[in-house]
């Protein structure tokens, strides 16, 4: 009896203690539920600390080489095939730039044929650190005989370009200068002015569009797209993974919800708190255009280099919106062939911009691959698991265009 009379209080301890935390539980999916209905913007300096970590370099032991062209970097590779060259500055950034660019095993500086060159744009946040786990599986490409050995250069277009981050600064120093010439620097011009001359002088690699590739990944996906419509003599082999190709997207002001051809309009107000990605929290939370965009379209703020007049931040979009630059300049895209795909959960929703972008560049002379049912993969997500579980598809591709300008 005393055991029993023991229990008994103990026991109803515990229901009472469950039922506090069911009670929490459906309270505080309650509260996820009226917050997903209207996300919260994040801000800025929880978002930043949340950007790629470099604190654990990646380390390459492959039969190639990975050539850094920088002194120091907090996310320098290392490992036998890494190896070091000399800096590469930037006169029209005015500091030195981190630069990686992998030779395949064997690797003929002074061979009589020049190898492809792929020029890797990283996306949001990253640096050129994002491509280099793309290096071992390439090879295996390689060794199959599924591509043909070519060179890699990783790029960095952070805006600083150092890997060091201030958490209490407005914006990410990392966060990402979209490829384009603004009052954050001329990226543009340092791209094709600067960091492609360094590379075809000091690596034996083909300049004909045929020979070239541009590959990017959501940010650089958008510098994929932005360099292929305005430079098209440069490449004719162009990879944009989950891009961003209309800067001012929304279907009724809300940048989120699917493509619906009868309510899509084009942003024209500004909106700091605009969210364009809801995936924070079950979509309790959203990141913001301010997080995502302002740093550049709205570095006009003061006048500088390259912009002089404040503009709002939606007609900076309107001049670098790819979508837009299509219909209204109707570039001549002949010969180049694109391969754009993006996941049906894509966190920024830019799965909702394919069905946009692929009928202009279409109209303009250019290829695109894979085939309508079979640009979006279902349930497929904004992150690097959705590329690895497409690569298979992508390096196929890329091999078969590859050998077109062999």
């Amino acid at each position: 009896m005393g055991r029993n009379s023991r229990s008994h209080p103990r026991l109803g301890g515990n229901i009472g203690t469950a039922s506090l935390l069911c009670a929490m539980v459906v309270l505080f999916l309650f509260v996820c539920q009226a917050c997903c209905s209207t996300p919260r913007p994040l801000k800025l300096e929880t978002l930043n600390k949340g950007l790629e970590d470099t604190s654990d370099p990646f380390v390459y032991d492959g039969p190639g080489s990975i050539v850094l062209h920088m002194t120091s970097d907090p996310a320098m590779p290392t490992g036998e095939g890494v190896v070091t060259a000399e800096p590469f500055v930037s006169d029209i950034l005015g500091q030195p730039r981190p630069l990686a660019v992998y030779t395949p095993p064997g690797y003929d500086p002074e061979g009589e044929q020049p190898y492809p060159v792929m020029y890797a744009l990283h996306g949001f946040g990253g640096r050129y650190t994002m491509w280099l786990p793309l290096i071992g599986p390439l090879e295996d490409e390689f060794e199959a005989g599924v591509v043909p050995e070519a060179v890699v250069v990783m790029v960095d277009f952070s805006l600083s370009g150092t890997g060091q981050d201030d958490p209490n600064t407005y914006y990410d120093d990392r966060g990402g200068s979209f490829y384009i010439n603004t009052n954050q620097g001329r990226f543009e011009d340092h791209f094709f002015d600067e960091l492609v001359p360094f590379v075809t002088e000091r690596y034996n690699v083909r300049t004909d569009p045929e020979g070239v590739v541009l590959m990017g990944a959501s940010m650089g996906g958008y510098g994929t797209l932005w360099y292929g419509i305005n430079y098209p003599d440069f490449s004719h082999i162009l990879m944009p993974i989950f891009p961003p190709a209309d800067l001012r997207y929304s279907i009724e002001g809300d940048r989120m919800l699917d493509y619906d051809p009868e309510r899509y309009e084009m942003v024209t107000t500004d909106d700091p708190n605009r969210i364009v990605n809801a995936s924070v929290l079950w979509g309790c939370f959203g990141v913001t255009e301010d997080f995502i965009y302002y740093a550049v379209f709205d570095s006009d703020r003061e006048p500088g280099e390259v912009w002089t007049e404040d503009l709002p931040v939606w007609q900076r979009f309107k001049e670098f919106n790819p979508v837009e630059i299509l219909a209204e300049t109707q570039p001549d895209l002949s010969g180049q062939r694109y391969f754009i795909i993006a996941g049906s959960e894509d966190d920024f929703n830019l799965d909702a911009h394919i069905p946009i972008v692929v009928p202009l560049l279409e109209a303009a002379g250019a290829t695109v691959s894979p085939p309508e049912g079979e640009r979006i993969s279902p349930g497929g997500r904004h992150n690097a698991e959705f590329v690895q579980d497409r690569k298979d598809e992508i390096f196929q591709w890329l091999g078969d265009e590859l050998r077109k300008g062999e």
